[in-house]
């Protein structure tokens, strides 16, 4: 089966992606953190209810933030680098920070709280 476009076969992924690929990577990492920080940290947790009315639309919001800030500040910084490996090592990016993400609350919640 033929690639159905130019950067599928030659160039790897798109800037956009690979900037948002790695920001979902790092978004997965800080949302798993800001868990164990609002459920350790009694004044982290009062703030966040009292910024949004509930502690996870505002850890929604935050990650969110992340996410978009990070892949846009990336996206500016990459200058259209990409490469055919960004297209085989990015998809175990993101399924390692999912992967470590769940492990930090599962650990989290089974151990330390």
């Amino acid at each position: 089966m033929e690639p159905t476009s130019q950067t599928e076969s030659t160039e790897g992924l798109s800037k956009c992606t690979v900037s948002f690929g790695i920001s979902l990577a790092v978004a997965c990492i800080f949302n798993a953190l800001l868990v164990v920080l609002k459920e350790k940290s009694p004044a982290t947790m009062a703030w966040m209810k009292k910024t949004s009315g509930h502690h996870w639309a505002t850890h929604t919001l935050l990650s969110l933030l992340v996410f978009i800030i990070l892949g846009l500040i990336l996206n500016k910084t990459n200058n259209g680098n990409s490469s055919k490996s960004d297209s085989k090592s990015l998809p175990s990016l993101i399924v390692s920070s999912v992967a470590i993400g769940a492990a930090i609350i599962l650990g989290f919640y089974l151990f330390i709280d």
